[in-house]
């Protein structure tokens, strides 16, 4: 690996967080157009393409850490992820509004979040035989198999979502010109190639800034990649706010948070088996994430919503998190 200066490689990881970012953007939008002129339901492109491509970022990052042997980092950007959703997107959206949502919403995606923590967690402790924590090909499979049942819930429960009287389970295909298919196609192709390379850079300079600073490769992944890597959600959010739509970005951000855990980590599992080195992974960050996200489920299932209260809780979670990061010399 060739030396460079802090400065630049901090320069290059901003640089690539800008880049994914952008992707995304455009992969998104693209995506959603093609489905739309192809005559796919606008509720069935809500609850599965939309909720994919805002994970894809992570995905991209976190398969990419795994080719390149960074499996701390893998593991690291999905948790993080998630730890970030919760806590700071979630909580600090709370501090606006009230965010109210059928209990459905709440109960459906939140025990499919829950229990994919609850299991990643079960899968990762270290073995009896050897002490060793891992996540190996077969533990991937089943986090994949679980997201397959994700989706297949999540587009039938889209069906039962009441549609305007103009929209049926279908649309008719749009009328459009092959150009504006060429351009979009396009766009498509030039997002995710943006995205990989976004997220080549991430991985590539967030490993070498951990190198530079002394801290390990997983932490750069929980914190600063992870946020980067969350702001799609960020943007759903207050975007949500300014619109009054609130239950949109709840129930992104819990399919989000699905995803990270079966698409992200499964898949980085199936590239690469996951052997940790970084014990506080499953000592502290997917706890911490189970802990988030559990609150989360009590309070929205409970009461129905989630107020300033849950918000204060969440976002200083966060901050304790963080802080606990700083005392176990994680940071710092």
């Amino acid at each position: 690996m060739t030396q460079t200066p802090l400065y630049l490689n901090l320069l290059l990881f901003c640089l690539g967080l800008y880049i994914i970012v952008r992707g995304s953007d455009l992969f998104l939008d693209s995506a959603v157009w093609i489905a739309r002129a192809s005559g796919v339901s606008q509720l069935v492109i809500g609850a599965t393409i939309v909720s994919i491509c805002t994970t894809l970022p992570e995905f991209v990052s976190s398969v990419t850490a795994s080719l390149k042997g960074a499996v701390d980092m893998a593991l690291g950007n999905a948790v993080g992820s998630i730890i970030c959703n919760t806590g700071f997107i979630l909580g600090g959206m709370l501090f606006f509004v009230v965010a109210r949502a059928k209990r459905e919403i709440f109960l459906v995606k939140g025990v499919f979040m829950v229990g994919l923590i609850g299991v990643a967690l079960a899968l990762v402790r270290p073995s009896l035989v050897d002490g060793v924590a891992r996540l190996d090909r077969a533990e991937g499979c089943v986090l994949l198999i679980f997201l397959a049942v994700f989706l297949v819930v999540n587009y039938y429960e889209s069906l039962h979502v009441e549609a305007p009287a103009s929209e049926g389970n279908g649309e008719a295909p749009l009328p459009v010109a092959r150009s504006e298919w060429s351009r979009h196609m396009g766009l498509f192709a030039g997002g995710g190639l943006l995205v990989a390379i976004g997220a080549y850079l991430l991985i590539e300079y967030g490993q070498r800034i951990a190198s530079d600073l002394g801290v390990k490769e997983a932490v750069v992944s929980l914190v600063f990649v992870a946020f980067g890597t969350s702001l799609p959600e960020l943007f759903t959010a207050i975007s949500a706010v300014r619109k009054k739509a609130e239950d949109i970005s709840v129930g992104n951000i819990f399919g989000a948070n699905v995803l990270n855990i079966a698409l992200v980590t499964g898949s980085s599992a199936v590239i690469r088996p996951l052997t940790l080195e970084d014990e506080w992974l499953f000592r502290l960050d997917i706890p911490v994430a189970l802990c988030f996200c559990g609150f989360a489920l009590l309070v929205g299932v409970g009461r129905g919503r989630l107020g300033r209260k849950s918000g204060v809780c969440l976002v200083t979670g966060y901050v304790l998190y963080l802080v606990s990061m700083v005392a176990l010399k994680r940071i710092g």
